[in-house]
């Protein structure tokens, strides 16, 4: 069930760069919002879905997401989530960041950033040991490399409403003749106007959808056999070659 959470309203920054730490259970959606600084999004424990720019993002544990300032998006958890998460000012110098961006985290920066959530105070000393801190954190979180954790999104609020329960029921067959006639159009027409939408074929949206998804189970600890029977997949062989094509891994390497 989805609970429709109001956007955290922070107009101004105390310092430069400001660490947020929450908790949302599965389920909570943050209404459409921007702000006028770049966030780093980031979960310590569980995993999310970003709609931003026309695009669904998939943020499983220990990945982060990049959201400049002013561009407008909304979050959904998919399991419980523990965020740690920072605000940036657009003019902070070590900051330049202008479209977004999944990036695998690793273990040191992950650790540095739990210690700077817990223990750099709102108004730090911008000139002392913690505002240095700050700065060699921004550095580390800048060299993260790219996941490419990327779903290109419909336009059109009849696509979108054939993709979000496509997303809520992945195991299901969700067949392109079964779609068209749901919508009403005829085959043809609506291969071609999924396409113009998403620059991608249906059947590739709903590859990629589910192995996108995948990521975010297995970060969750399920097995590869739970995560290839929960998405549709006839066996373990047939997600673990659909995974390793993707990927260029085997699901065991999440």
């Amino acid at each position: 069930m989805i609970q429709l959470v109001a956007a955290p309203e922070r107009l101004t920054l105390p310092r430069s760069v400001y660490f947020r730490t929450c908790r949302w259970g599965k389920g909570v959606l943050v209404e459409q919002h921007q702000h006028p600084f770049v966030e780093f999004l980031y979960a310590r424990e569980g995993g999310m879905r970003v709609e931003i720019e026309g695009r669904t993002l998939i943020v499983p544990v220990f990945y982060g997401i990049w959201i400049p300032a002013n561009v407008p998006h909304r979050v959904l958890t998919t399991s419980d989530v523990l965020l740690e998460s920072l605000y940036i000012e657009q003019d902070f110098a070590a900051i330049n960041h202008n479209s977004c961006r999944v990036v695998q985290i690793s273990s040191f920066v992950r650790e540095f950033i739990h210690y700077a959530t817990e223990h750099v105070p709102e108004q730090y000393d911008s000139a002392g040991d913690d505002g240095m801190l700050v700065n060699v954190l921004i550095a580390q979180i800048q060299k993260l490399p790219d996941a490419g954790f990327s779903l290109p999104w419909p336009s059109s609020l009849t696509l979108m409403r054939v993709c979000r329960e496509i997303q809520e029921t992945p195991d299901e067959g969700h067949s392109i003749e079964q779609w068209a006639a749901n919508v009403g159009m005829s085959v043809r027409t609506f291969s071609r106007r999924f396409k113009k939408e998403t620059g991608v074929a249906f059947s590739e949206w709903k590859k990629r959808m589910r192995l996108l998804e995948s990521v975010i189970m297995l970060k969750n600890n399920c097995s590869v056999t739970q995560v290839a029977l929960d998405l549709g997949y006839s066996g373990t062989a047939s997600f673990s070659y659909a995974f390793r094509k993707m990927f260029g891994v085997p699901p065991t390497r999440y």
